[in-house]
């Protein structure tokens, strides 16, 4: 005896399933994304064992071994650092700056650098260091 199939009139593919596990892919991605703090000046940061964390946000001045300094995320020249330094200062005489110098920048930039944050009032000044 022979049997009579049945013919599929709508032969469609269900896409719900597709598309949540598109959205499970989006959700995952999205979670596990992390976002980095530090700013997109690249620069390798001296090993220190005695280093601390600091909570607080302070004037951040970066200086790359090419010898380009950096007030927050934009250049700016050496002979300007003070004056920047001391507008942000009036606004929060409270903060603390921090100098984040590349390991290979030269040793005498750091020290005008520090002169100059010395002079535009600051006495609350750190250098930043990473922990081995």
């Amino acid at each position: 005896m022979e049997f009579e199939r049945r013919r599929r009139k709508n032969g469609r593919i269900d896409l719900a399933p597709l598309v949540d596990i598109v959205f499970n892919l989006l959700l995952f991605f999205l979670i596990t994304y992390s976002i980095s703090l530090d700013p997109a000046i690249r620069v390798r940061l001296p090993e220190s064992e005695t280093a601390e964390a600091r909570a607080d946000e302070p004037i951040v001045i970066s200086l790359t071994r090419e010898g380009g300094v950096f007030l927050g995320d934009r250049p700016v020249a050496l002979e300007e650092l003070g004056g920047a330094l001391q507008a942000g200062l009036r606004l929060a005489p409270e903060r603390a700056v921090r100098i984040r110098a590349d390991r290979e920048a030269a040793v005498g930039l750091l020290v005008q650098v520090i002169d100059r944050v010395r002079t535009a009032g600051c006495s609350a000044f750190s250098v930043v260091t990473e922990r081995p």
